[in-house]
């Protein structure tokens, strides 16, 4: 059990990465902030012994995280659309 624990931490981890990489890209900050609190938390869980139930709290935070973006990345393609409406 603790091996698949260990490896979905790494695979969340590198998810996290992503995600934090693409955020600083973008200049996102909430989705950034949600990947740094998931990558501290499997950091945690992979420190201190395998621990499933902080593996999958870092999943959560991963997965609101990158609603985070997907919402604010929407939210700013439709203010641009508006923008260039307004001045045409």
């Amino acid at each position: 059990m603790a091996g698949w624990v260990t490896g979905g931490g790494l695979a969340v981890a590198g998810a996290d990465i992503g995600l934090g990489v693409i955020c600083w890209r973008s200049r996102t900050v909430l989705g950034g902030l949600m990947a740094a609190v998931s990558i501290s938390l499997v950091a945690f869980a992979l420190a201190f012994g395998p621990a499933d139930g902080a593996v999958a709290i870092a999943f959560m935070f991963l997965a609101v995280g990158t609603v985070l973006y997907g919402i604010g990345q929407l939210l700013e393609r439709v203010l641009n659309d508006d923008d260039v409406k307004e001045m045409a």
